[in-house]
C-alpha cells in the first residue's frame, strides 16, 4: 500500500508541476491577440496593457519609459528617443515577463521597424 501511495503522489506531483506554468503562458497569448505587440505596465503580463497592431506610434503616457512586460505576435521594433533613436528589433515569439529593468525601462515608441 505505501509504494501505490508514494507512486500516486510522484504522479500527481508531475502533474501538477507541469500545469501550473502552462495558465501564465496560456493567458498573455489569450491576452495578446494575433497579429499584435501587447504590452503591459506590470511584470509577467499584469496592469493596464497597450495593444499595438502597426505603424508608429509613441507610447501612450504611462507607458513611456515603464514597460513592464511584452508579448510579440508579430515583428516590429521598440524605440528609445532620449538620446537620439535607439531602436531593438523584435520577432514574433519573443516576449518579456520582466521587462521594466531592460529596454522597457527606456522605450517611447513602437513601430514597423528600425
Amino acid at each position: 500500500m505505501g509504494r501505490r501511495w508514494t507512486g500516486f503522489l510522484l504522479a500527481a506531483s508531475a502533474v501538477a508541476a507541469t500545469t501550473l506554468g502552462a495558465p501564465a503562458e496560456a493567458r498573455a497569448s489569450v491576452l495578446c491577440p494575433g497579429n499584435a505587440i501587447c504590452l503591459w505596465h506590470g511584470q509577467y503580463h499584469t496592469g493596464t496593457r497597450y495593444v499595438w497592431t502597426g505603424g508608429y506610434h509613441d507610447l501612450p503616457g504611462g507607458f513611456t519609459d515603464h514597460v513592464g512586460s511584452f508579448r510579440a505576435n508579430r515583428s516590429g521594433a521598440f524605440i528609445d528617443w532620449a538620446s537620439g533613436k535607439v531602436c531593438h528589433p523584435v520577432r514574433k515569439g519573443d516576449y518579456g515577463d520582466f521587462y521594466l529593468r531592460g529596454f522597457g525601462g527606456k522605450m517611447d515608441a513602437v513601430g514597423d521597424r528600425c
